[in-house]
């Protein structure tokens, strides 16, 4: 009998701390999110500005909203940038979206698309890498659906980057067309 009691004497006194642990991050399954939580990577180019974006996006979806599911998609996100590796906006087919949310997101999708056709990656990577992650975080606040201040955050993130990375274009556009066509 004593040793029973032992034995539970024992186990109890490691349960806290594998307790304390396994309610940080449930079984250690995620482990890309651990990798990134001590990666460093360059903010040069627009696969390293998009390496950071989404290390911000994964350890806020772990640390702040304990979505781990969510953190761990955007962890292997910034892993895959961080190595070079195109890393395309997140596919609206691959998400639960309400029907309201679809036509808005497909045009912007489409949108950042068409701004990355016309080297917007090159001409404004750390705008086009912010405008690329907020709009996956947009994605994911719209297939929650429930917190409306969190999805406008996202969006407007978004449209504020897209600004910038509009500016960009047009003025490549303009500096384009004065070297090609100097005024006589």
């Amino acid at each position: 009998m004593r040793r029973i009691f032992a034995a539970l004497a024992i186990g109890a006194a490691f349960v806290p701390a594998v307790a304390a642990e396994a309610g940080a991050q449930p079984f250690k399954l995620y482990r890309a999110v651990d990798e990134v939580r001590v990666q460093t990577v360059d903010h040069v180019g627009f696969e390293h500005s998009l390496a950071n974006e989404y290390r911000l996006l994964a350890l806020y979806e772990a640390d702040d909203m304990v979505d781990w599911v969510d953190a761990e998609r955007f962890a292997e996100k910034t892993l895959a940038s961080a190595r070079g590796e195109t890393v395309p906006p997140e596919r609206l087919e691959d998400w639960k979206l309400a029907e309201a949310s679809v036509p808005a997101l497909q045009s912007s999708r489409a949108r950042l698309l068409r701004a990355f056709g016309r080297d917007a990656r090159i001409l404004a990577p750390h705008a086009s890498a912010r405008a690329q992650a907020q709009f996956d975080c947009w994605v994911e606040q719209a297939e929650e659906g429930h917190q409306q201040a969190h999805i406008a955050a996202c969006r407007d993130g978004f449209l504020d980057a897209m600004l910038e990375i509009d500016a960009a274009l047009a003025n490549y556009e303009l500096d384009r067309i004065e070297r090609d066509y100097p005024a006589k």
